[in-house]
């Protein structure tokens, strides 16, 4: 049963837990039960599952899989210590190999290691017409440089320094190492020059050595039309600086955007609830609604039940990165007035007798599913 991955086999993490194990095996079991699929393919599968759990889901079992990759133990005998350990990745054949590897070039490369400075994370607010329609914005933070005077050597003039004896200048080194198959060779970086490949003789004044300094820079950064509440815009290589050489790390900007007054916005769609009298919903009309674009006059239908949902196309948001817009989509909602004098009344009254029950299909319906 060795030399199969029974974790991914069971799609579950190392680390997890007993009951996460049991419940993964409990749904791929019924999943692939031979009672709910006839196929070759399935049976296999979950004989593979119960192989699988039958040693993951044994203490000592998956203690002996962990550490010798066989639930039977040590397949070298003793405890560990042995042949057995080597398996685990402790010191083991991956070491090993790796080590034998880079005796004969395979391992790391010769050239110094490229490493990348921090990002730094910001936050920003914006109004809603920005985001709608993008906008260009000068953002002023701390970060750290190369240090100009030394360009990042760190040395006076950035040329007080000479090349490390240790390493010759390649920043790192190699030393032997006695393994149970001989000698072998390992690289790391130079201890002396920390992997520089120079030592520097005299300092610069400017940054004391260190190659970098803190500075404040103003960033013009560039909006993009569509983009939402909650998103992230990187500009890479507008980080801090790397420590040596390498490559800047990345400026992240989460980007809050301002709600509109009237307007919500949902993906490219803008939404609106219209209040209107609701004698506009019986007669009809024409009302002024808000749009990106300035106001556009919508036309109620005579009789336009409360509640109705009407799309103007296009008048929405533009799609981040696309040439293609959003909908506005009108909810109309008639709003009855906050109270009546005795003319108004007489008058609405006798409006609903003449009207009648009959003339609103819904209600006459509810009234007859009543009886």
């Amino acid at each position: 049963m060795a030399n199969k991955d029974y974790y991914s086999i069971l799609g579950v993490d190392k680390n997890a837990s007993d009951a996460e194990i049991k419940s993964a095996y409990r749904k791929l079991a019924k999943q692939y039960h031979p009672d709910l699929n006839k196929t070759e393919e399935a049976a296999n599968k979950f004989k593979e599952i119960n192989e699988a759990y039958e040693v993951l889901g044994d203490a000592q079992k998956r203690a002996n899989y962990d550490q010798f990759g066989s639930a039977e133990g040590n397949p070298f005998g003793g405890q560990g210590g042995g042949f057995g350990d080597f398996f685990s990745g402790g010191g083991g054949f991956g070491d090993i190999f790796s080590d034998i590897f880079s005796a004969f070039g395979g391992g790391r490369q010769s050239a110094r290691v490229q490493t990348k400075g921090q990002d730094i994370n910001i936050a920003v607010t914006i109004e809603f017409e920005e985001a709608c329609f993008g906008c260009e914005k000068n953002i002023t933070l701390n970060k750290t440089d190369k240090c100009s005077a030394c360009k990042g050597t760190g040395a006076k003039n950035g040329k007080e320094f000479t090349t490390c004896k240790e390493c010759n200048g390649t920043g790192h080194v190699r030393f032997q190492q006695n393994t149970i198959f001989g000698t072998t060779i390992r690289e790391a970086g130079c201890p002396k020059c920390n992997g520089t490949g120079k030592i520097i003789k005299e300092k610069c004044p400017n940054c004391n050595g260190r190659g970098d300094i803190r500075n404040s820079k103003t960033v013009k950064v560039k909006f993009p039309a569509g983009i939402d509440n909650g998103q992230t815009l990187r500009m890479r290589g507008e980080g801090n600086a790397p420590a040596g050489e390498g490559i800047y790390g990345d400026l992240n900007i989460k980007v809050s955007v301002k709600p509109h007054k009237l307007l919500v916005r949902k993906d490219s769609d803008l939404y609106l609830d219209l209040y209107v009298p609701f004698t506009t919903t019986l007669l009809g009309g024409k009302v002024d609604i808000p749009t990106l674009n300035g106001k556009y006059t919508l036309n109620i239908p005579e009789l336009t039940a409360s509640g109705t949902l009407m799309k103007i196309k296009n008048k929405g948001v533009k799609v981040l990165n696309r040439e293609a817009y959003g909908d506005l989509l009108v909810t109309v909602k008639a709003e009855v007035p906050k109270s009546l004098d005795k003319e108004s009344k007489a008058k609405l009254s006798e409006l609903a007798s003449k009207l009648g029950d009959n003339s609103y299909t819904k209600y006459s319906n509810f009234l007859k599913n009543m009886k």
